[in-house]
């Protein structure tokens, strides 16, 4: 009986720190997830001083760029830009912009799939999470999938 209670309680230790730990796959490299946090970093710097062109650094400059939101998908980096500078016309608009990784997996050494959480404070705070594709092109992390709510 007591081992039955020890291999018991060993198993619940073991999945509670299997829970713990980012999902990060077979290609995990903690160089590219310092990357691509560097990335999000300089994001969310660049819209905090008002600048949404800095913050669109992050994304992939391409008409293949996919961004979904309520309004549905809209395609290219052009009107992804265009739609932020339309509903954040203002650094008071922009308020402070915080952004949280909460999952990455390595999908391979080139392509991670991101979930995370967003959250602006300014006259209207809001926030809510994202789930992003980000691949490495031409040496750089950039997203090329944004869905947000």
């Amino acid at each position: 009986m007591k081992i039955n209670i020890t291999i018991i309680i060993l198993l619940l230790a073991l999945t509670a720190s299997a829970q713990n730990k980012k999902n990060i796959g077979p290609y995990y490299s903690e160089k590219e997830e310092k990357e691509i946090l560097k990335v999000m970093e300089n994001q969310a710097k660049a819209w905090n001083e008002g600048s949404v062109e800095g913050y669109m650094h992050g994304y992939w400059k391409s008409d293949s760029l996919r961004f979904v939101a309520k309004i549905g998908v809209q395609y290219g980096w052009n009107m992804t830009f265009d739609m932020y500078k339309k509903n954040y016309n203002s650094k008071e608009e922009m308020g402070s912009l915080s952004l949280k990784a909460v999952a990455l997996e390595f999908m391979n050494k080139n392509v991670v799939f991101m979930i995370g959480r967003w959250q602006i404070e300014s006259k209207k705070s809001v926030g809510g999470h994202y789930t992003q594709i980000w691949k490495k092109i031409n040496g750089k992390w950039v997203i090329t999938v944004d869905h947000t709510s």
